[in-house]
């Protein structure tokens, strides 16, 4: 008995590509306030630096990068509000960690990606350019032979996603995950879609980022959907 309203956002306006959005244009046009959800985290005793070391060596193509650590999940079955949510706007459940980052964009607008901790080498992330050869299967099952001017996150090994189109194979979030480290981000957008295309890899992160996504939202989106997580799957947030 649901309503669901199809909306058509033009282009240039990426950041109406979720709830937030479209609720901050109607506030404005019907002078009403607009109620953003609290955040509250329960957080761990460590600090995020303990787990993880980012470095953007492409700060040109990554105006801004968030990583956090959230340790202690339990993946399995998402609730059914969630899955019900999800399929009122075209997309299928995977699991609740898979699924609240898919909610929380769908919300934010902004792309999230949650990464298997356990599966980052050394705890580095890389936000860089690729080196010639390099070879990526994303989390679709596409073999990516990834050119040397396509932005990737890199872990100490090599690449483990496609920076701003999709996740790599080997660090997806499993059944048997318990520490994820989840990235929001604000990618170019020409980067983003030159790559995508290239690769022929759509996907709904890339159409928000080719779009043009918040840079001033990705941190209130981190913690947000960090939120979203640990109400589904349990767990704690490193400081």
């Amino acid at each position: 008995d649901d309503v669901v309203i199809d909306v058509e956002i033009t282009s240039n306006r990426g950041d109406c590509l979720g709830y937030i959005g479209i609720a901050r244009e109607l506030t404005a046009a019907t002078g009403k306030e607009l109620k953003m959800p609290v955040v509250e985290l329960d957080e761990l005793d460590k600090d995020v630096t303990e787990f993880a070391d980012v470095e953007i060596v492409e700060p040109d193509l990554c105006g801004r990068y968030t990583a956090r650590i959230i340790d202690g999940i339990k993946v399995g079955p998402s609730p059914d509000w969630l899955r019900k949510r999800l399929e009122a706007v075209g997309l299928r459940s995977i699991n609740n960690v898979v699924d609240a980052t898919n909610y929380a964009m769908m919300e934010t607008s902004q792309p999230p990606h949650a990464f298997d901790y356990a599966k980052i080498a050394d705890g580095k992330i890389i936000v860089r350019k690729t080196i010639a050869g390099e070879r990526l299967t994303s989390i679709d099952g596409t073999q990516c032979d990834v050119n040397t001017d396509m932005l990737v996150i890199a872990d100490a090994q090599g690449p483990v996603a496609v920076a701003g189109v999709m996740g790599g194979l080997d660090t997806e979030v499993s059944e048997t995950t318990t520490t994820i480290l989840l990235e929001d981000a604000y990618f170019d957008p020409v980067s983003v879609r030159t790559t995508s295309r290239r690769l022929a890899l759509p996907s709904e992160a890339a159409f928000r980022f080719e779009r043009t996504v918040d840079i001033e939202m990705v941190d209130w989106a981190s913690k947000r959907t960090a939120q979203l997580i640990t109400q589904v799957a349990r767990g704690k947030v490193a400081k």
